[in-house]
């Protein structure tokens, strides 16, 4: 590999880590390699200026937490139990180097391996994210030559994963690439490459061999003129796609060797493993993280749930950008006491909640991680990396036709944007017509990142979180949602449509955008409240308040959410228009009551605040009214008018003036309008949205049979 800038200093720190082994390896040789590991020793940055390992750790550390890069912010928010509490994120900034220092002087032989993957990793997945950042401000500033790309992140990184003195496929070196060479000899992952150099053919790791095709393309796209500036303007997007796929292979060497380290029931190298992956295993779903800390990050790993925590450990597989096929399977398994189950949850086909898709169509449904990873990252202050997630996508890939085409994900500015909003019909229309501004979830969602607009930096970090995500997650997404749902009904007619499903069933999508991969694949969805990001999460968070929960323990909307699901795919692929139609219309009907909810959830907190206080009830009060205000509109404008003036936050204006209850008669007269059944919406004690007299007035959009949807659920189950 040739890098276009010179990188030697940092591919020179792998030398470090040979000699901290053999130091180590030596009778009271920890005192030698601390000397390695704190003072340097073959890494010069500049003439007489030694780098070295720990800086790895100590320079991130001396960042501040808003300005840090996302794996690292992650990492920091893992081990601070997901915290969003700075200091206590900023407590444990030194995690890295303070586990390094403890193993050398406990003379553990792993003590290089620990500098390896915790500052090493970490430092090279900082200077990614750092590369992409520079590009993106230099592409944004109107005097681009102010900003210095260097390497663009991809020379430093590919220096520090090879490192010096390591030869293709081989295990002898000391770096990054080496510990993936070490840990494809434990595992059947992917296909390994026969390379032929005209000197022999050597075979080289599934991940090295993709670390360094990604590379070879960052380093061509960061060749051409005008990269990262408006002459180029595709150019930063680009390079996170190739920036995202690298993070992702980065993490495959880290799994396998905590796989083997918890089947062979290693403790010192599964805690030392753990440290370095259930600490970002935070960014994805809560529920499985809390079992993983909870089972490894501890002086006792538990080697008696091996099997829940391999389960676990395949649900993250999604989350980090992985399938199972990337990781592989573990060679010779009969070798290890348990049977070890099958990686299902990281299937492109895995069930959502019990919903079985035909196709495989979890790509989509993980757009769900983007809402979460802006939601993490917004609320630790990092606004400008969480724009990149907004801008670019980061989880949901894009289907492509060949390996020719475009790498690139599905992103929220494009739904937010997308003329296919159009088949959302008389929604779409409302919310236009209110906003007078066909941009208008994009221009809020924008401003507030830039700290422009009503949402600016005077307010509260909390507050510009909040409307950010809920406005992504419950106007943007919400709305390509029912365009979806729209779209599969003409789809079923005959008509022209505006979406591709070559590769998915189109009632699937519509499951995948409703539920999401964060529910995981049991009935009900998850029953941790901090997992679900989408419309099925937020029926789950509400069923607890409004007491709609059934006697299983999930919302009883997702039940009926589940039975209809399952009815439209049957009524589609058997071309029962008019029936799948009142399917699809159920489905739109009854998406609105987690919104109204959780419109009576925010005047009930908000009616004891001031109109100047910083908490994040008041954003998330007026972000859940804004998504429902336009469609109440049109149907009982007497109720929106109450909405606006108790919902939205203006100046020196208290908040909730009129009263929770007045908010909730609001939205109760709101949801007979629309032909909502009062249960639905469920009530508490201080918001009754529909009196009795008043319910069983209420009439409601019949949905197929009970009967039919069971049928077709078993038929598929």
């Amino acid at each position: 590999m040739v890098t276009r800038t010179d990188v030697e200093y940092l591919a020179d720190l792998t030398l470090d880590i040979r000699d901290m082994t053999q130091a180590m390896a030596k009778d009271g040789g920890s005192k030698e390699a601390l000397e390695i590991y704190v003072d340097g020793l073959n890494s010069e940055q500049t003439v007489g200026r030694k780098f070295k390992l720990m800086q790895l750790s100590t320079d991130l550390n001396s960042m501040e937490i808003t300005k840090a890069t996302p794996s690292y912010l992650f990492h920091l928010f893992g081990l601070s139990d997901r915290s969003i509490d700075l200091n206590r994120l900023a407590e444990r900034g030194l995690y890295a180097d303070n586990y390094v220092r403890n193993a050398i002087i406990s003379n553990d032989a792993l003590a290089p391996k620990a500098a390896l993957i915790l500052n090493m990793w970490m430092y090279a997945a900082h200077l990614l994210y750092d590369g992409v950042m520079t590009c993106q401000k230099k592409l944004e500033a109107d005097n681009p030559s102010q900003f210095d790309l260097k390497g663009g992140g991809l020379d430093e990184f590919i220096a520090l994963w090879i490192g010096t003195g390591q030869n293709p496929g081989s295990l002898g070196g000391y770096g990054l690439y080496a510990l993936a060479e070490e840990a494809d000899q434990l595992f059947d992952a992917g296909a390994d490459e026969d390379l032929d150099f005209g000197d022999g053919t050597f075979v080289e790791s599934f991940v090295n061999y993709h670390i360094k095709l990604l590379y070879q393309e960052g380093a061509t796209l960061l060749s051409l003129d005008g990269v990262c500036t408006k002459e180029n303007p595709e150019s930063a997007k680009r390079l996170w796609s190739v920036v995202s796929r690298i993070l992702s292979q980065m993490k495959i060497p880290l799994l396998q060797m905590l796989i083997n380290s918890v089947l062979e029931e290693d403790k010192e190298a599964t805690m030392l493993y753990a440290n370095a992956v259930v600490p970002q295993a935070s960014q994805c779903r809560a529920s499985t993280y809390k079992r993983l800390k909870t089972y490894l990050m501890t002086d006792n790993p538990r080697f008696d749930k091996i099997e829940v925590i391999l389960r676990d450990l395949y649900d993250i597989f999604s989350c980090f950008g992985l399938t199972c096929y990337d990781v592989g399977d573990i060679f010779n398994p009969g070798q290890y006491k348990i049977e070890i189950p099958d990686c299902i949850a990281a299937e492109n086909n895995a069930p959502m909640a019990l919903y079985q898709p035909s196709s495989g169509v979890l790509p989509i449904a993980r757009v769900d991680l983007d809402i979460l990873h802006i939601r993490i990252l917004t609320s630790l202050g990092s606004f400008d990396f969480a724009k990149l997630w907004y801008l670019y996508g980061r989880n949901s890939p894009v289907q492509r036709d060949s390996d020719s085409d475009q790498f690139n994900f599905y992103n929220l500015k494009d739904f937010a944007m997308a003329t296919s909003r159009k088949i959302a019909g008389p929604m779409y229309s409302q919310f236009i017509q209110y906003h007078n501004d066909p941009e208008y979830a994009h221009t809020l969602v924008i401003n507030t990142f830039e700290g422009k607009g009503k949402w600016d930096n005077t307010k509260s970090v909390a507050q510009r979180s909040a409307m950010i995500t809920e406005t992504c997650a419950f106007q943007i997404l919400y709305m390509h949602l029912i365009a979806q749902i729209n779209d599969a009904v003409n789809i079923c007619k005959g008509a022209d449509s505006e979406g591709e499903y070559d590769l998915t069933h189109p009632w699937d999508e519509v499951a995948a955008l409703l539920i999401g991969s964060l529910e995981g694949i049991e009935e009900g969805g998850s029953i941790d409240p901090e997992d679900g990001q989408l419309i099925w999460g937020l029926s789950t968070r509400r069923g607890f308040q409004f007491k709609t929960l059934n006697s299983k323990g999930y919302s009883k909307l997702n039940s009926e959410f589940e039975d209809l699901l399952f009815a439209g795919r049957g009524e589609i692929d058997a071309l029962d228009c008019d029936a799948f139609e009142r399917t699809a219309d159920e489905i739109k009907l009854m998406s609105l009551v987690p919104l109204m909810q959780s419109v009576m959830k925010y005047a009930i907190q908000n009616e004891k605040l001031s109109a100047n206080s910083d908490l994040e009830d008041l954003a998330l009060g007026e972000a859940f009214a804004m998504a429902i205000i336009p469609i109440i509109q049109a149907v009982d404008p007497a109720s929106a008018i109450i909405l606006e003036e108790n919902m939205i936050l203006y100046d020196n204006v208290e908040p909730v003036r009129d009263g929770s209850r007045a908010v909730a008669d609001a939205i109760g007269s709101s949801a007979e309008s629309k032909g909502i059944l009062c249960s639905l919406l469920g009530a508490t004690a201080e918001a009754k949205p529909c009196s009795p007299s008043s319910a069983s007035g209420l009439r409601m959009v019949l949905f197929p049979s009970i009967a039919a949807a069971v049928s077709f659920f078993f038929i598929f189950t």
